[in-house]
């Protein structure tokens, strides 16, 4: 059921009685007796009794030009001859006409359709009213209500309203993307008026602009990305790769000898027309350190395409690497790359200090083998259900931290999981010098008994 329709049976059985949005309202007939809240919204003298008739014209008002509007900005009611009614935002008044902002768009009325206009009440005063018709347990009803309020910019009414509706049922994905969409509003429009303030002049706040990262953050090279990749490569699944025959030739002579290298010039000239993943597997049997980063990788591994899609672009560049959170001055010891989030210099890099990074108690930020007990995973996670709580920390002169993740039965803990899993196990030490910033603040048939450690 549509949500105008779903509206219509609260309240007696009329739209036009609530008037929640625009849209509705315009589409609703005058009242009827059989309206059993016939003015929530608007002051009685909104109604008009049935049994007197209508007045034939507005009464005359004082010229007024369009450069000349009468309180713009302001909500009000018009109410049109044949019997509708709309609210929308004021932006011009005349005598010719009347031009309302409705869902966001100018709609110009002609004086001589309309009745008269009308102020709108304040919202505080609707939601109450609203609020005294709807039962407690009406979760269907308290949703629509919270998105009135929301599209109302009533944002903390909002929260209250979506906070009961999570008590009475925790799982309901409506209200918690509800509560998610307004947290983000809320949070950009007070970044937003920092800037503006810090903007002014005289202005006592600091800094006046919002910090940046240092432009010199020091990133992974591609070839240590490479080796990186080499060691994560599903040799079920590999990504593209490409191997020189000379290397090919170089890794024989240097394991001469050892039983999976072929002795014959016929198996030698048969294992470098090999594909370039069984001759990976062949230094991985070797343990052939030095002939890794010769084998090139022109793809991604599937575990590193996992943290890209789940983990690295969703939620932890926007959220924990922001400026005014790990990837500001202020980050503490754990500092992440924001800018160029996309980059794999940025990817690679930001795992890798997650990979290295140990709490106080040496614990590692990523468990690969109990992956939900992961602090990474638990300090996103509300501070009174994780195993290691976030800090409760300012992340900037608005606001404090809040959590990323809203549960373990939240998606996003899921795909992360997903993510830890697809990484190789055995774990191996990769081979890469990389110090994090500091804020100043007859070719043999190899064996299919496990590779084991890299």
């Amino acid at each position: 059921m549509g949500r105008t329709h779903r509206l219509a049976g609260l309240a007696g059985g009329t739209v036009a009685a609530l008037g929640l949005a625009a849209v509705v309202l315009g589409t609703a007939g005058t009242p009827n007796a059989n309206n059993s809240h016939p003015a929530l919204l608007f002051p009685v003298a909104y109604q008009q009794p049935q049994s007197k008739p209508q007045p034939e014209a507005p009464p005359e008002a004082p010229a007024k030009t369009a450069t000349q509007p009468e309180n713009p900005g302001e909500m009000v009611v018009v109410f049109l001859r044949d019997g509708r009614r709309l609210e929308g935002r004021l932006i011009t008044r005349d005598n010719a006409k009347v031009v309302l902002e409705i869902a966001g768009f100018p709609t110009t009325f002609n004086m001589a359709n309309v009745l008269r206009i009308d102020p709108v009440p304040p919202v505080a005063d609707r939601y109450r009213q609203l609020r005294a018709i709807i039962a407690d347990d009406d979760i269907e009803q308290l949703l629509l209500l919270t998105d009135w309020l929301r599209d109302r910019e009533a944002f903390s009414l909002a929260l209250v309203e979506v906070a009961h509706i999570l008590r009475l049922d925790p799982d309901n994905e409506q209200a918690r993307a509800l509560k998610q969409q307004i947290e983000s509003t809320i949070l950009l429009r007070a970044e937003s008026m920092s800037r503006i303030k810090d903007a002014e002049p005289g202005s006592d706040h600091a800094p006046r602009t919002r910090p940046r990262q240092r432009p010199d953050f020091p990133t992974l090279t591609r070839d240590q990305i490479n080796l990186i990749k080499i060691y994560e490569v599903d040799l079920k699944d590999p990504p593209r790769l490409s191997v020189d025959r000379d290397t090919i030739r170089r890794l024989v002579e240097a394991y001469d000898g050892h039983d999976l290298i072929p002795q014959s010039r016929e198996g030698r000239a048969a294992l470098e027309r090999r594909p370039p993943v069984y001759i990976l597997e062949l230094m991985f049997r070797l343990r052939a350190r030095e002939f890794y980063n010769e084998v090139r990788v022109g793809g991604e591994p599937k575990a590193f395409s996992l943290f890209r899609e789940n983990v690295h672009r969703p939620w932890l560049v926007p959220t924990c690497s922001s400026t005014a959170c790990h990837g500001g001055q202020q980050s503490g010891n754990l500092w992440l790359k924001n800018t160029s989030p996309n980059n794999e210099q940025t990817i690679y890099t930001n795992f890798l200090i997650l990979d290295r990074y140990r709490l106080a108690d040496d614990t590692p930020l990523i468990n690969y083998t109990e992956p939900a007990k992961s602090p990474l995973l638990q300090m996103a996670l509300p501070r009174d259900v994780s195993l290691y709580p976030h800090p409760l920390v300012a992340t900037s002169s608005t606001s404090v931290w809040r959590p990323v993740i809203g549960s373990t039965d939240d998606l996003r803990f899921a795909k992360a999981i997903q993510w830890i899993n697809a990484m190789y196990q055995p774990r191996p030490e990769y081979p890469v010098t990389y110090e994090p910033p500091k804020p100043t603040l007859g070719v043999p048939v190899l064996p299919d008994d496990p590779i084991g450690e890299r």
